[in-house]
């Protein structure tokens, strides 16, 4: 009897040993099937079975929090899709309804005034370029997001590239009568990146720093050379500044500042969202700094090579989203031509 007894509770207790991991899982299973994606098998239970039920009840927390992280990106991926088509809409809606004025007015009498039919005339082709450049940064945005863009790295001079974007902003800068200046470095700058790309951000930082500078301002450019073979680039404008509480916002798609009415209506609210997706994709970062009144520096720095840059992208979790590049240098240096034998 004895001998009985003390079998029955060994018996208990191994059994209670592993029976309790696997109901702590049949139950986190039921509510994770349930929806509730914070369900786990805690750590006191897990220590509890035996190596087996442990590592099962291990694996089981780690899909689980994979789950609840996918989820979480599902819903962060909504909530910015639903945000950015009603910026889409309402962006939209301004020069659609200009151009419907403007076509109510031209079929009423104002269309017999040679004077005021050019003047609707004109002002429609402003709104009309407006919901064409509206659509261009959009694909271009929805192409950056995606991952459908291919780098063409090159192993270029920085500065050959500043240079190039800097000459397209000249006009723009003498209209508005701001004094725009490029430093280079002495010495070539050469770093793997897409010259077309990375020329498009200094436009739009060029550009933006051009439109926020009252006439008489002036607009800076420094291209250097950083730590690891990195570089930098810095667009310093004399312009209006940026509010501190805005500094975390300039980045957003459609955001536009509450100082300088006037350049705020010209713009999409695009070109800055743009221009980090790019510098994103090369795995670089960008910081601004900014003072009321007294001006706004725009920070770029980019790496020596793109390709062994580790990590995800800013703004994602995984490689899954890293961009497509190709190297398009010549992977060996071009031999001489020799004499072929007589």
């Amino acid at each position: 009897a004895l001998a009985l007894g003390i079998a029955v509770i060994v018996a208990a207790a191994m059994a209670l040993r592993v029976t309790t991991p696997l109901r702590r899982l049949t139950e986190a299973s039921r509510a994770l099937a349930e929806g509730q994606l914070g369900s786990r098998i805690p750590r006191a239970d897990v220590r509890a079975g035996s190596s087996e039920l442990a590592e099962l009840a291990v694996q089981f927390n780690a899909m689980a929090d994979q789950l609840e992280a996918s989820v979480e990106m599902i819903r962060r991926d909504r909530d910015r899709s639903r945000d950015f088509l009603a910026d889409v809409s309402h962006e939209l809606r301004t020069p659609i309804a200009a151009l419907l004025t403007f076509n109510e007015l031209l079929t009423e009498r104002a269309g017999d005034d040679p004077r005021a039919r050019a003047e609707f005339l004109e002002s429609s082709r402003v709104q009309l370029e407006r919901l064409d450049w509206l659509a261009q940064n959009l694909l271009e945005l929805s192409k950056l997001d995606s991952g459908l863009v291919l780098l063409d790295l090159r192993p270029d001079d920085l500065r050959t590239t500043v240079e190039s974007a800097i000459e397209q902003a000249g006009p723009a800068a003498r209209r508005r009568g701001v004094t725009l200046q490029l430093e280079q470095a002495d010495a070539p700058i050469r770093i793997r990146h897409d010259p077309q790309r990375i020329g498009q951000v200094v436009t739009n930082l060029v550009g933006n720093a051009i439109k926020f500078t009252d006439p008489g301002g002036s607009v800076r450019v420094r291209v250097r050379p950083a730590a690891d073979g990195d570089a930098t680039i810095e667009v310093i404008d004399t312009g209006v500044g940026i509010e501190p509480a805005e500094l975390p916002r300039i980045f957003d798609r459609f955001y536009r500042g509450s100082l300088a009415n006037e350049a705020r209506g010209s713009g999409s609210g695009l070109g800055l969202a743009i221009a980090r997706s790019i510098v994103d994709i090369h795995r670089g970062t960008i910081e601004v700094e900014s003072r009321l009144g007294v001006g706004t520096t725009f920070t770029v720095t980019l790496p020596a090579d793109p390709r062994r840059e580790a990590g995800p992208i800013a703004g994602t979790t995984s490689l899954e989203g890293a961009p497509k590049m190709v190297d398009s240098s010549p992977t060996a240096a071009p031999g001489l031509n020799r004499e072929t034998p007589r």
